[in-house]
């Protein structure tokens, strides 16, 4: 197991991308504290995880709330009292053109995607540099945040903040053995996508949601969408000894949409 008895933080951890982190990290022996905003979900998560033989708890909040945050790692603390492992994944689908984006959508969009993960890495910083511990950050951000995309500005925005928060946090903490790095999915088969995304656009402009799919895949050069498994090994790679030389980076896991012209 190459994360035994490692704790481990994942935000947005009761679906999607997040729960597989969690199901993956689970199976490799690590403690978990999953953090999430809809307590019901989350809780039947754990349940689960733990059904399955994990530690695993849960602590409900909105990662851009700084109370919640404060919350999860008193948690970590009480429980564990230390920390190896950050994912921040909390993510939120938002889609409109910039002269319909309100100032509160906006700040909405950025308080889960960027003020959530500078909250979240603060406080794990604090108890890893603390605890002496040559702790893994692994922020998902999106490949939006490199090529940007119509109708997500605000998105594109914030995860563009995150891989540049990421790199300027990976300086910061390289002297204590701290790693930070980011994943950048393309279109993933969750319901966020698929609800989130794709139900909005069909929404807004009365399409036909498997066209939209399909129209979606036809920019991936690989034809499919990515699987949350895929994710959830890459980050644990990312947080397991063997990537101890890597911090810095942002990995696409797009099947090519970055490279699609």
């Amino acid at each position: 197991m190459i994360l035994k008895d490692k704790v481990a933080v994942i935000t947005g951890g009761s679906q999607g991308i997040g729960l597989a982190i969690a199901e993956a990290f689970a199976r490799e022996g690590a403690k978990l504290v999953l953090v999430a905003r809809g307590a019901d979900r989350l809780e039947r998560a754990c349940a689960a995880l733990r059904a399955g033989g994990a530690d695993a708890v849960g602590v409900a909040g909105d990662v851009g709330d700084e109370g919640a945050a404060l919350a999860a790692f008193a948690k970590v603390r009480e429980l564990h009292g230390r920390l190896d492992i950050l994912v921040n994944n909390a993510g939120s689908a938002f889609v409109a053109r910039l002269g319909e984006t309100t100032l509160e959508q906006w700040n909405s969009v950025l308080s889960v995607h960027a003020t959530g993960p500078f909250l979240m890495c603060r406080e794990a910083v604090k108890l890893m540099v603390g605890g002496k511990t040559r702790g893994r950050i692994v922020n998902v951000a999106s490949v939006l945040g490199n090529t940007g995309s119509a109708m997500a500005t605000a998105y594109s925005a914030a995860k563009a903040a995150l891989l540049g928060f990421s790199r300027a946090l990976a300086k910061e903490t390289s002297a204590q053995g701290i790693t930070v790095n980011c994943i950048c999915p393309g279109a993933v088969d969750t319901v966020l996508f698929h609800e989130g995304t794709i139900g909005a656009v069909a929404a807004k402009f009365k399409a036909d949601p498997a066209a939209l799919v399909k129209g979606t895949l036809a920019a991936v050069p690989l034809g499919r969408l990515i699987q949350p498994s895929e994710v959830a090994e890459l980050a644990l790679y990312l947080c397991s000894d063997k990537a101890e030389g890597i911090t810095g980076q942002a990995y696409n896991l797009c099947g090519g949409l970055d490279i699609h012209s």
